[in-house]
């Protein structure tokens, strides 16, 4: 047969989009991938978007009168809750349930090179987990399982009980922009950069945030004087250190506002008004 992924997905609509992991999919060829439901069906999918960056895809089969789950609020969610899994481990033992707690919330992990702010839990996820449904007690779709860290580290210990799931309002706005658009668009300032830290500014006597490394002519920030080794320290004012916090003051707003994005230059801190561009790739 070839090489072949499996994994689970979750039915959002009764006539046939269902979300999963990007990576579930991201290889697969054009009218290649097959949903089984629980009564054995099978139906061919078509991708109707996807992103990449928080490893979510939304597909959609051609019928009618599907059993839809419920979605819950992940921002309700407490560390210590039960929680529940439901998927297709191995890709041979479809619709196992295993059960755990929820053990953190906000884990930032790198499944492809991308922080994402993830609900870390025991449950115990393996291959084929990827993109099914987290529970809680109610029956609520809290999360979307994506990634699990497993093995041993370098000192020899081993590794158990680390699973991450995607917060399922998270994987909820994705889908919605999905449906309506096909794709995902999101504000950017079009420069490269890295972390300042704490220790690493104090070494150097500069200042904690984003040291400037390029920026691209005709962008965001080129238009708005951005300069290379600039170091970015807020964005409206939210103080922003980390590439991640960068980000998530970024995304949330849209693309044509306009905001203050806050640099150290020469040694002294000034204002630029900056009007955010879709990300390029």
């Amino acid at each position: 047969r070839g090489e072949y992924s499996t994994g689970t997905g979750i039915v959002l609509t009764s006539d046939g989009y269902i979300v999963t992991n990007n990576h579930v999919v991201a290889d697969a060829s054009e009218g290649s991938i097959v949903v089984q439901l629980y009564s054995g069906e099978e139906y061919p999918a078509a991708i109707v978007g996807t992103d990449s960056m928080n490893d979510v895809a939304l597909l959609k089969i051609e019928t009618e009168g599907l059993q839809t789950v419920t979605i819950g609020d992940s921002d309700q969610i407490e560390v210590g809750e039960t929680v529940e899994a439901i998927g297709n481990p191995l890709g041979e033992l479809t619709f196992t349930m295993t059960a755990g707690y929820i053990s953190a919330l906000d884990r930032e992990i790198t499944p492809d090179r991308t922080p994402i702010n993830m609900l870390q839990t025991d449950v115990a996820i393996n291959a084929g987990n990827s993109g099914g449904p987290l529970f809680d007690m109610d029956g609520n779709v809290i999360g979307m399982t994506t990634a699990k860290v497993s093995g041993t580290t370098e000192s020899g210990v081993s590794i158990e009980g680390l699973g991450f799931a995607i917060p399922i309002n998270e994987v909820k706005s994705i889908v919605e922009e999905l449906i309506t658009t096909g794709k995902i668009s999101r504000p950017g300032l079009g420069i490269t950069g890295q972390e300042i830290s704490e220790s690493m500014a104090a070494y150097y006597n500069m200042v904690p945030g984003i040291y400037v490394n390029t920026v691209t002519e005709g962008s965001a920030a080129d238009k708005a004087g951005v300069k290379q080794q600039d170091i970015i320290t807020a964005l409206d004012g939210k103080s922003v250190t980390t590439q991640s916090e960068l980000r998530a003051a970024l995304y949330s707003h849209k693309i044509g506002d306009t905001v203050t994005l806050t640099v150290y230059r020469s040694g002294q801190s000034m204002d630029l008004s900056i009007t955010l561009e879709e990300l390029k790739s």
